[in-house]
């Protein structure tokens, strides 16, 4: 159950967004920590800080916040030529704070801090009088083993300590390359994928393509096939952007309220998700076991928390495409005549098109084939996946005097506990 975690207080004025930029910089040493040994050997002498609730609720809206309906400024209707302008690739009218592939929102937040472990729900405006929703997952900070591959050897020092405030995010990948099938399988688009792993197989597409009467160019000279491998890659790379951006905005918020921190990359995520469970928890995702031999294990989501659109949340991959179609096109979906829209009412007259159905038949074949053959989807990329992580702690600003050139931090860094917290350290 989702649970409000505290009730704001004020509005807080921030630095306009050229200073921040200008300022931006990565802070890594906070109250409490300590570098052992070297040029920059130094021990905190004031006691690690906790972040505020209100400190919290900014940074998480910065990240994954949510900004009422987004614009769905894109071509419905189909082109001179009657192909789709395949703008029912959105997934969803709802904004966020960070962009998002066919919005699809599919990075999350885990947030860790001396309190527990937290699944960020809902992050509404900090000015709205509304609290973020978060499910508490378990007490106590996430542990990561301070040792390689868990935790990347120059991070150890610093990263998620006592005081500290630290966020992963995980992206969906299914969601994401479901949704993009959808659009590389229609009739404008058109692609066909071969396996390269398997000798070249048409990875399910066989009755699809344009040499045997479909749709798909199969004709190398069209430059519209492409590898299951890179079709993997490409999409799983398009999908986590998502997180760098997500990171980005809270680095910036982190500098315009003066605290410290910033990004860096995880160790090993599949630890970091959960798939050695017995060596630290990790995120508590279940790693579903392909019955094909030499296949490895498959994140794909955590149970009653947040499930991927794969077995075995769904019963099979056909299953998923029909959910994710529902989705849109159901009653009360995005693109149904009673779904919610941003636009006035004279530019929804018009009803929006279904993908067509070729291409929903293509997919469900496609999808099917990885599974068969593979034991999970998608084959090559896990289906949820981190590769950074983001911090925040109040700086000592002892250290950066003792070791830095003046100024080397920021006066709001220097005044933030008197503005914050009504205090001084």
């Amino acid at each position: 159950m989702a649970i409000p975690l505290y009730q704001t207080s004020s509005s807080i004025s921030v630095q306009p967004i050229l200073e921040v930029l200008r300022q931006r910089k990565t802070r890594r040493f906070g109250c409490g920590m300590e570098i052992p040994a070297g040029s920059l050997r130094y021990r905190s002498e004031l006691p690690p800080i906790p972040l505020s609730q209100e400190e919290i609720h900014y940074l998480l809206f910065a990240g994954v916040g949510q900004t009422g309906m987004h614009l769905g400024d894109m071509q419905y209707a189909p082109r001179p030529g009657g192909e789709d302008g395949q703008g029912m690739a959105i997934m969803g009218f709802q904004g966020r704070t960070v962009p998002s592939p066919c919005a699809a929102q599919a990075t999350r937040l885990f947030v860790t801090d001396d309190t527990g472990l937290h699944f960020v729900v809902r992050v509404p405006d900090p000015d709205s009088g509304e609290v973020p929703s978060l499910v508490k997952l378990r007490e106590g900070r996430l542990e990561i083993p301070r040792e390689m591959p868990y935790m990347l050897s120059f991070n150890q020092w610093y990263a998620n300590r006592p005081g500290t405030l630290y966020l992963i995010p995980v992206t969906d990948i299914v969601s994401v390359y479901l949704n993009l099938l959808l659009v590389l399988f229609s009739d404008e688009c058109g692609y066909f994928v071969v396996d390269s792993d398997n000798g070249n197989a048409p990875c399910g597409l066989d009755a699809f393509r344009r040499s045997r009467g479909g749709h798909l160019h199969d004709d190398l000279a069209k430059r519209r096939t492409m590898t299951l491998r890179d079709l993997d890659g490409a999409i799983s790379d398009t999908a986590l952007q998502e997180q760098a951006v997500a990171c980005q905005n809270m680095f910036l918020m982190e500098q315009a309220i003066g605290l410290g921190g910033g990004i860096h990359s995880v160790g090993s995520s599949r630890h970091l998700l959960g798939w050695e469970p017995q060596i630290f928890q990790g995120l508590g995702f279940h790693f579903a076991q392909s019955p094909v031999s030499g296949i490895r294990s498959n994140p794909v989501g955590v149970p009653d928390v947040w499930e991927g659109p794969c077995p075995p949340f769904t019963s099979s991959m056909e299953e998923a495409v029909l959910r994710l179609m529902t989705s849109k096109f159901g009653e009360g979906a995005p693109y149904s005549p009673s779904g919610a829209k941003p636009w006035a009412d004279s530019a929804q007259t018009t009803p929006i098109r279904r993908h067509d159905q070729r291409a929903i038949d293509a997919t469900i074949a496609f999808c099917n084939y990885v599974m068969r053959t593979y034991g999970r989807f998608p084959a090559h990329a896990d289906a949820f996946k981190t590769v950074i992580a983001f911090q925040a702690h109040h700086v000592d600003s002892a250290f950066y005097d003792r070791f830095y050139p003046q100024p080397s931090l920021p006066v709001t860094h220097r005044e933030h506990m008197s503005h914050w917290h009504q205090c001084d350290r």
